[in-house]
C-alpha cells in the first residue's frame, strides 16, 4: 500500500510539472514574435531594457524602447497617436500621467492580471485604478561641495550672492518647476492659490540664475562642465554626477524636499493590451522592485523591496522616509500649470 501511495504521489507531481511546462510554453507561444513598445525617458532607455530582459524570457516577446526626452514630449506623442496608438506602455512622472488619465489616454489596470498591487505602498496605488507608481525620486538641493557651501533653502539660491551665476533651477514646464514654486510660496506666506511671493522673488533675482532647465541632461552637463554648482534636482542623479568627478552632495531645503513618483501605464487601445498589463505587473513585482535602486537609481515602491546600503544613503527608503516628503496637490498644480508657465516666461526667463 505504501509503495502504491508513493507511486501515486510521484505520478501526480510529474503531471503537475508537465502541466506547468506546457502552461509556460503556451504563454511563450502566445506572445512569441510580439513587440511590446515601452515609451520612456531617453536617459533611462538602456536601464529599462535591462529590467525587461526577464519579461522577454518569460513571455517570448521583444520589448522595444521608444525614447522621448521629457514627460511633455511623451504625453504629446501619445495624444497625437490617440486614434491609432503605436505605444503599449508609457513610463511617466505622476503629475503628467494624471493629465493623460484625465484626457483618456491611458487604460485602467486590470487587477486580475496585475496581481502585485497589494505589495505597493498606499501612495503608489492610483485611487482611480490607473497605472501605479513603480519608483520614487526626491527633489531637493544638489550642490558641488568643492565649489560652494551647502545651501539651506530654495530662496537662498536666489538671494545669496555667493551662489550668483552658479544656480540651475527647473523651468516651469518641467516636473519640478511647479513643485518648487508652491514650496517657496508656502514658506513665504503665500500658498498654491497665491504664488505671487515666489514669482516676485524669482523675477527680482533672475539674472543670478545660470540655467533654467527642462531636461535632466541639461543639468548633468552643466554640473560636469562647471557651468553650475548647485541645482534643485533629483537625488537619483547623485551616483552619475559623482562618477563624472563632481563632488555632489544632497541638502534638504528648509521649504521641504518633495517627491516625484514615476508611473507605469497601459496606453488606451494599445496594440498589445494584455501583454501591456502583464508588463505593469512585472514592473511592480518583488523581483524587479529589488533591482530598481541599483539599475534605475530610483527608490522602489514595493513594500517588500530591498535596497543596498549605498543606495539608502541617497534614496528615500521605507515608509517613514516617504512620509517625510512634502506632499502637493497635483490636481491643482496641473489645473494651473499652463498659466504658471506663461507667467514664468513673461516674468522670469524673459531677457
Amino acid at each position: 500500500m505504501r509503495n502504491f501511495f508513493m507511486r501515486a504521489v510521484s505520478l501526480f507531481l510529474a503531471v503537475l510539472m508537465l502541466s506547468s511546462v506546457v502552461s509556460l510554453a503556451s504563454a511563450e507561444g502566445e506572445y512569441a514574435g510580439k513587440e511590446l513598445v515601452v515609451a520612456t525617458w531617453g536617459w533611462t532607455a538602456a536601464q529599462v531594457k535591462e529590467l525587461a530582459k526577464g519579461f522577454e524570457e518569460q513571455t517570448g516577446c521583444t520589448v522595444v524602447i521608444d525614447e522621448t526626452s521629457g514627460n511633455a514630449d511623451r504625453l504629446n506623442k501619445i495624444a497625437a497617436q490617440k486614434n491609432s496608438p503605436e505605444i503599449d506602455v508609457a513610463l511617466m512622472s505622476e503629475s503628467f500621467s494624471m493629465i493623460a488619465n484625465a484626457q483618456g489616454l491611458f487604460e485602467k489596470i486590470d487587477p486580475a492580471i496585475v496581481t502585485n498591487l497589494d505589495a505597493l505602498y498606499d501612495f503608489a496605488k492610483n485611487a482611480d485604478g490607473f497605472g501605479p507608481c513603480y519608483s520614487l525620486v526626491r527633489y531637493g538641493i544638489l550642490y558641488n561641495a568643492d565649489a560652494v557651501a551647502a545651501p539651506e533653502s530654495y530662496q537662498q539660491l536666489f538671494t545669496d550672492e555667493k551662489y550668483a551665476g552658479l544656480v540651475s533651477i527647473p523651468d516651469m514646464s518641467s516636473t519640478a518647476g511647479p513643485y518648487m514654486l508652491v514650496a517657496m510660496a508656502d514658506a513665504m506666506g503665500g500658498s498654491q492659490e497665491n504664488v505671487d511671493p515666489a514669482f516676485e522673488l524669482m523675477a527680482k533675482y533672475k539674472d543670478r540664475i545660470a540655467q533654467f532647465y527642462s531636461t535632466s541632461s541639461e543639468v548633468q552637463t552643466a554640473f560636469t562642465t562647471g557651468e553650475i554648482a548647485v541645482s534643485v534636482f533629483m537625488d537619483m542623479n547623485i551616483p552619475t554626477l559623482r562618477a563624472a568627478g563632481v563632488n555632489v552632495q544632497w541638502a534638504d531645503a528648509a521649504e521641504g524636499s518633495f517627491s516625484a513618483a514615476a508611473t507605469v501605464n497601459v496606453v488606451k487601445n494599445a496594440p498589445n493590451p494584455t501583454l501591456a498589463q502583464l508588463f505593469v505587473n512585472y514592473m511592480i513585482s518583488d523581483e524587479i522592485q529589488n533591482q530598481v535602486a541599483d539599475v534605475l537609481k530610483e527608490a522602489p515602491t514595493n513594500k517588500n523591496a530591498v535596497m543596498s546600503d549605498e543606495a539608502k544613503t541617497y534614496l528615500a527608503y521605507g515608509e517613514d522616509s516617504v512620509k517625510a516628503l512634502k506632499t502637493l496637490d497635483l490636481d491643482y498644480i496641473n489645473a494651473h500649470k499652463a498659466e504658471w508657465i506663461e507667467r514664468f516666461q513673461k516674468e522670469v526667463t524673459v531677457n
